[in-house]
């Protein structure tokens, strides 16, 4: 097979741009027409975020259609489950990236722990297969944050750190986009263990099976916006 023309999307896997197929092991993959157009936007941004609303008027493009959020989520999953080593990013707002292939990339796998030690930003892991969401991994510098050693944590759920301040939208708007297994980002009153207030920036974001397509872990990372809020709540007194 001559792969000049076509783009790998994975391991023995190519799009054809001129038929708009897929060739999987020599075969070609059945997919619908919207999986189809599906696939054929989210390859023209390879690496960029698509919208939502961008993806639905690319496929239904009669307007007769009501336009929802669900539609393009299912159709999402259905092209994950044709092919479940494309990876495809979900991201806050109702936006997909796909994610280009890149060959000879260097094997971390015994090292992601290690990296994700020494990020800068907190960073959390946890299992939502689990009874109540507990946290399975903390690096260094969530501890730094929070003043919590990471045997204080590990098998807590995270809402530990809201204290008894649990009247919080975001934490409506988490628990809303955990259950739907999607992308978050939201700003949330925690707290450390000596009680000090932090303004946390947290992103939460889906881990899955790329076999099974099933909701494997959930990661959390944990920005300080204490500074930033101080600021704004400080111009707002002066206006």
């Amino acid at each position: 097979m001559n792969t000049k023309t076509l783009i790998k999307l994975y391991d023995k896997c190519y799009w054809n741009p001129q038929t708009q197929t897929v060739i999987e092991d020599n075969c070609s993959v059945v997919l619908t027409a919207s999986m189809t157009k599906l696939l054929a936007i989210l390859i023209d941004h390879h690496d960029k975020p698509v919208s939502s609303v961008d993806i639905f008027f690319h496929i239904w493009d009669d307007y007769d259609k009501e336009f929802s959020p669900k539609n393009i989520r299912n159709l999402i999953s259905n092209l994950r489950k044709k092919m479940p080593s494309l990876v495809i990013n979900n991201y806050y707002g109702g936006r997909y990236v796909l994610k280009k292939y890149r060959d000879n990339l260097p094997d971390i796998t015994d090292y992601v722990l290690e990296i994700l030690d020494q990020a800068k930003n907190g960073i959390t892991i946890t299992d939502p297969n689990l009874p109540d969401n507990p946290i399975i991994f903390v690096n260094e510098a969530f501890t730094e944050l929070f003043g919590y050693t990471s045997e204080e944590v590990i098998g807590l759920n995270c809402r530990f750190l809201h204290g008894e301040d649990r009247d919080q939208l975001s934490l409506k708007e988490i628990q809303i986009a955990v259950k739907e297994e999607r992308d978050i980002t939201a700003t949330l009153r925690n707290y450390t263990k000596n009680g000090e207030l932090i303004y946390n920036e947290l992103t939460i974001s889906p881990i899955f099976d790329k076999k099974t397509e099933k909701l494997k872990y959930l990661l959390g990372v944990q920005k300080n916006m204490t500074a930033v809020q101080k600021l704004i709540q400080q111009i707002k007194r002066m206006l």
